[in-house]
């Protein structure tokens, strides 16, 4: 058996588990059991961590499908609180992801990252949508977000427009999450994420609330500093603090990401076989 832990991250949920207790089985197989909502725990994703240094951790993101991702911020939030919980780490330590390295703060109930990105931003000013041409922007942080505002979030399902979106041919082979957005001013709004790998709406999703501040405050429409209501009806808030370098060109921009992260249960499921 696996013994696993359940986290919630503003409603963007996951199971957690130490490498070594996976037993050297194949993570991405791992997910693709435990993941899913009617023969699994029902999950977003599966996060994988293992120590590395003292203070610092190795950490894996698996998607249901069992693709790995370089990053998956609300999964990052609530790793950062299970190193804390099982006592392998001190509420300040250090994440080690594809997407590189990531500073994690533990609070009470909340969680702030701080990463170090570089981001690719690619405007479309007339991107086709089942509503016609919208203005869009293609965000890359390590995966590949689309940001779409709106001026009415849609109240109901929002996979008629976003699963033509997914994968839509300006976006890549690989496609993108789509991340529908409402500003309600120039620091805060609602957002709703249609996520890859999941193939579905996520109650919540970080990368997406990053991606969003780096699109909307690079246009002008959002402040440097954004709370954004998910579906599950948490806050999560992003924060541009500028560049790590001195002139802006050796290092990469950071940016805070914080919100809650919780733990909802344990539990022990079978290996594959």
């Amino acid at each position: 058996m696996i013994p696993f832990s359940k986290y919630s991250g503003a409603g963007n949920d996951f199971v957690l588990a130490a490498e070594e207790q996976l037993a050297g089985g194949d993570p991405s197989d791992v997910a693709r059991r435990i993941c899913p909502r009617s023969t699994g725990v029902g999950v977003d994703g599966l996060v994988v961590a293992a120590r590395d240094a003292p203070g610092r951790f190795r950490v894996r993101f698996f998607n249901p499908d069992g693709s790995e991702i370089d990053m998956c911020g609300n999964g990052t939030r609530c790793v950062a609180r299970y190193l804390v919980d099982e006592g392998w780490a001190d509420p300040r330590h250090v994440l080690l992801t594809g997407q590189g390295p990531i500073q994690a703060e533990v609070g009470d109930g909340q969680v702030a990252l701080v990463y170090r990105l570089r981001p690719e931003v690619e405007e479309h000013r007339e991107l086709e949508t089942p509503d016609g041409p919208r203005r869009a922007w293609l965000v890359r942080i390590g995966v590949p977000h689309l940001v779409l505002p709106l001026e009415e979030m849609p109240e109901g399902p929002i996979g008629e427009l976003c699963r033509p979106l997914r994968r839509h041919r300006a976006l890549g082979p690989g496609g993108a999450n789509v991340n529908l957005v409402e500003l309600g001013d120039a620091d805060s709004g609602s957002i709703r994420t249609w996520e890859r790998g999941v193939e579905g709406e996520t109650s919540a999703c970080g990368s997406g609330a990053m991606a969003t501040l780096l699109a909307l405050n690079g246009a002008g429409f959002a402040g440097s500093e954004l709370d954004l209501t998910t579906r599950s009806g948490a806050a999560l808030r992003v924060a541009r603090l500028g560049d790590d370098s001195p002139g802006g060109r050796n290092g990469g921009e950071l940016v805070r990401l914080s919100g809650p992260a919780v733990r909802i249960f344990e539990g022990r499921f079978p290996r594959p076989a």
